[in-house]
């Protein structure tokens, strides 16, 4: 597994042990809550076997169940970058921030990824005058 995918994975997984600990303290009752945790279990279970698509999917059901979570919008974030789809990405760690400033883990996902994202823009900046170019 080349240091990127690593690198995501292992945001991924210790993003789950705290949004599986936040998701277990939300009221019991609360059907969204519930339907959201469920969600968010199925896409840590695609992300583990590297099926990014489908944990996006998942994690993008369980914020529509219950929006601006910020684990879950970090989740999309992590997804989105996984899939290369890096303009997104970023939009994402960036709206997830604006919702929780102070979220260590989304800071320092959001700074790794921007200084991975810096970096290949710094490496490819043809790719960003193609895109903008189509």
């Amino acid at each position: 597994m080349d240091t990127t995918k690593r690198r995501i994975v292992t945001s991924l997984a210790a993003a789950a042990m705290v949004a599986l600990v936040t998701a277990s303290t939300a009221a019991a009752g609360d059907a969204a809550a519930k339907q959201a945790s469920e969600q968010v279990e199925r896409g840590y279970t695609a992300a583990r076997n590297g099926y990014w698509q489908e944990a996006l999917f998942r994690f993008e059901r369980a914020n529509a169940l219950t929006p601006n979570q910020p684990r879950i919008l970090n989740n999309i974030a992590v997804s989105l970058e996984a899939s290369g789809r890096f303009e997104e990405a970023l939009a994402t760690y960036e709206s997830a921030l604006s919702v929780a400033p102070n979220d260590q883990v989304l800071r320092r996902n959001y700074s790794r990824f921007k200084e991975f994202y810096e970096a290949q823009l710094k490496t490819t900046p043809d790719a960003v005058e193609e895109k903008d170019d189509a």
